[in-house]
């Protein structure tokens, strides 16, 4: 049995024990389960169904007739409902993280013990590796921002460069295109004296 709050709640087993034991009903594991998931009356918590305290009583009825088996799941579907809710609130006030749990666990049996020790510092080693990659990402992020600005800078110079050289070139072809023009024009003022003389 595992009571959460004011509610109980058994497992298949039990049930059939406390109905053969308390109230002489005699019946096996595999009628209440198949009568409980007609009657859809588990309830899960902590990943494990559970049939509720409140629902026992409801699966000793014979279930043939239809209108009473209509009854009695319309009768559980609402006593579940106050029941889930009633866990969940239990859950938000109580519940405590798994890790806090593992440490908590008191026990002679050294297997356990071993067991939580090994749990613990794999939860330690598992924080530590997430600490490492994010700082090796951040460090990645920084190394391509500096990448990025150098790429930048080169790109600059490199646009500079080409500019500067461009420059030359045309002021070098324009002191070409000059010296020719003014040989031409010397070569023509020249021609043109010795046609006077």
């Amino acid at each position: 049995m595992l009571k959460v709050g004011e509610i109980q709640l058994y497992k298949v087993g039990e049930i059939v024990k406390i109905l053969n034991e308390k109230f002489n009903y005699k019946t096996n594991s595999q009628i209440i389960c198949r009568k409980a998931a007609m009657l859809n009356a588990y309830v899960t918590y902590n990943d494990i169904r559970y049939i509720p305290a409140d629902v026992i009583s409801h699966l000793t009825k014979n279930i043939r007739q239809r209108e009473i088996k209509t009854y009695i799941q319309t009768t559980i579907e609402s006593q579940l409902a106050s029941i889930n809710k009633e866990l969940s609130i239990y859950d938000k006030k109580y519940k405590i993280p798994p890790i806090t749990a593992i440490k908590r666990i008191k026990t002679q049996n050294a297997n356990t013990t071993t067991i939580v020790k090994a749990v613990l510092q794999l939860t330690e080693e598992i924080k530590n590796i997430k600490e490492q990659t994010q700082e090796e990402i951040n460090n990645k992020n920084k190394e391509i921002l500096i990448l990025k600005k150098e790429i930048q800078n080169i790109k600059e110079k490199t646009q500079e460069n080409i500019q500067i050289k461009l420059l030359k070139e045309v002021k070098a072809k324009l002191n070409n295109l000059n010296n020719l023009i003014y040989k031409d024009s010397k070569n023509n003022h020249s021609i043109k004296w010795k046609q006077n003389t």
